[in-house]
């Protein structure tokens, strides 16, 4: 016997109209096929992959552009074939892998690991529209300072090692801002620190809206942010760097019904600077430069000592 608070209509199959019954069920969307990066700062960077041929390699005219050592010019391609993507490797020099196997051409499969010479590293994905969105999500928030927007620190650091080995393959200019938010300390105590984010935030918008789309903002620590300058000698560093700075110093916070001054100091540092280029000898010679232009008074730009 059921219960008395058994339901009858509970248990009743609902009968939907033969239209509905032949309409095209539903979907998650298009399937798309993505490359997913596994190695370095970019790990888990989203490349969607369109089109019938896909050319990877580390000139920037490649879809897939790779300015890596060890890989090649053009290093390979994907070509779409009967829904599936082939990979083929173009006599590169050190090599395509799929699932640690140095291949020529080969069908890729949905979760095939794909390495590019001896370091650069994907997972070939077949997915849809959400489960993308989700994976880019993803990637942002391993990438980006919460607060800010800004890049993190860890992504800085491998993209000024990129940035460097770029520099120095291509005999190109490279350029590093250290910027200092001033007396930051004091904002914190005195407006609290829902303010000091405030103006980090405000500060972070303000550099951002200054720069080119090459150019990588990050947070490098507290109140610290660095800007890496591709292809910018020091003298135009400067000028982008004193552009910043008059910028900062009259920007006005307006936080919780109170107005909030800015202004950094900033230190400018070229791989010419350095007799031998290294991501760190511009971190350390910048960041020295940055030290003096607070020692200096604040609220300027110094690009020697």
């Amino acid at each position: 016997m059921p219960d008395e608070d058994y339901d009858e209509t509970a248990e009743r199959t609902v009968v939907f109209e033969r239209s509905a019954l032949e309409a095209a069920p539903p979907t998650a969307g298009d399937r798309m096929h993505v490359l997913v990066r596994m190695d370095g700062a970019n790990v888990g960077q989203v490349t969607r992959l369109s089109g019938e041929i896909v050319e990877i390699g580390r000139i920037a005219k490649n879809a897939v552009h790779l300015p890596f050592e060890g890989v090649s010019r053009q290093h390979a391609r994907l070509v779409l074939k009967g829904g599936k993507y082939w990979l083929e490797d173009l006599a590169s020099a050190n090599g395509t892998f799929v699932q640690g196997t140095r291949i020529t051409v080969h069908a890729l499969s949905d979760g095939d690991v794909v390495q590019f010479g001896p370091r650069v590293v994907f997972r070939y994905s077949v997915t849809d529209p959400g489960e993308e969105k989700i994976m880019r999500q993803l990637y942002e928030s391993s990438v980006k300072d919460s607060l800010t927007g800004a890049h993190n620190r860890e992504y800085f650091a491998e993209r000024l090692k990129t940035e460097v080995a770029y520099a120095k393959r291509h005999e190109t200019q490279l350029s590093l801002m250290m910027i200092d938010v001033d007396h930051f300390k004091k904002v914190n105590d005195t407006y609290g620190h829902p303010a000091g984010d405030a103006v980090l935030v405000a500060v972070v918008a303000a550099i951002a809206g200054t720069l080119r789309g090459e150019d990588v903002l990050a947070r490098y620590g507290g109140e610290e942010f660095a800007v890496i300058l591709r292809g910018i000698e020091l003298a135009n560093a400067v000028i982008a760097a004193e552009r910043v700075r008059e910028l900062i110093a009259a920007l006005s916070v307006n936080h919780d019904g109170r107005t909030i001054s800015c202004a950094v100091s900033i230190g400018v540092a070229s791989a010419a600077c350095i007799d031998e280029a290294s991501a760190e000898g511009m971190v350390a010679v910048a960041d020295r430069r940055l030290y003096l232009a607070k020692r200096s008074g604040r609220n300027r730009v110094v690009s020697s000592g």
